[in-house]
């Protein structure tokens, strides 16, 4: 494990009248990841009674405050908290392999990011499953995953009309980045595949299939694995 050792304060700054935005930098990197994460907890806990809601980003975190909280005392303690030292730990993070099957029946924009790319179906698979992915934070709907490390010639700009509905388990690529749709919901990636996996449980929010600061590896199978494994519980 390694240490962060020339934190930069963060800019704090107000978001509406009951929200603040901590923002530790304009890049997205692990590095910025490791701070976002570990102030994450610290707020979580420190202030859980002073703060309604609180969302990570790729390289800061908006807080939204309780009824009755001081929006100007509140950032002055977060500034006096952010001017302490601290020894942010690089922890070892979870891998989770997760099984993709990339035929064309659960693949219906394969063709389209093979277009826009110029690479064959096997060339997307191949460098899909050799990306080194990591979770920066979880939004957009309960449980989706914003992952980064996607080998970006895989980048395909996202739909023009967004589905209505995408199945839960879709493995997708929007712009720059790859995703999963935990849950059935409207969405307007590229779909190149679908896992088998149940990734969400309502009952366990707290401690969720694909936490933020988790890793992935994908690895693809064929349809008749994904029909032997659907609906199996991760």
């Amino acid at each position: 494990m390694n240490s962060i050792e020339d934190l930069k304060a963060p800019t704090i700054t107000p978001a509406s009248d009951r929200s603040i935005m901590i923002r530790f930098s304009t890049e997205i990197s692990e590095y910025v990841h490791e701070q976002v994460s570990y102030f994450h907890n610290i707020l979580s806990k420190k202030y859980k009674k002073k703060i309604s809601n609180i969302s990570p980003a790729y390289n800061s975190i908006l807080i939204r405050l309780e009824d009755g909280v001081s929006l100007w005392r509140m950032i002055a303690k977060l500034k006096q908290l952010f001017n302490e030292e601290h020894n942010i730990t690089i922890q070892e993070k979870k891998t989770i392999k997760i099984p993709v099957c990339y035929e064309s029946e659960f693949a219906p924009d394969i063709d389209r990011v093979s277009s826009h790319t110029r690479m064959s179906i096997e060339e997307i698979i191949h460098k899909h499953t050799k990306g080194k992915y990591l979770i920066y934070f979880l939004g957009f709907s309960p449980g989706f995953p914003y992952i980064g490390g996607m080998d970006l010639k895989l980048e395909t700009p996202r739909l023009s009309s967004p589905r209505i509905s995408v199945p839960a388990g879709s493995v997708a690529i929007g712009g720059k980045q790859t995703g999963i749709y935990p849950i059935q919901s409207p969405g307007g990636w590229n779909i190149i595949g679908r896992t088998p996996l149940l990734l969400f449980d309502w009952n366990k929010l707290r401690n969720p299939v694909l936490p933020m600061g988790g890793r992935i590896e994908f690895y693809p199978i064929t349809e008749k694995e994904y029909q032997d494994n659907q609906g199996s519980l991760f």
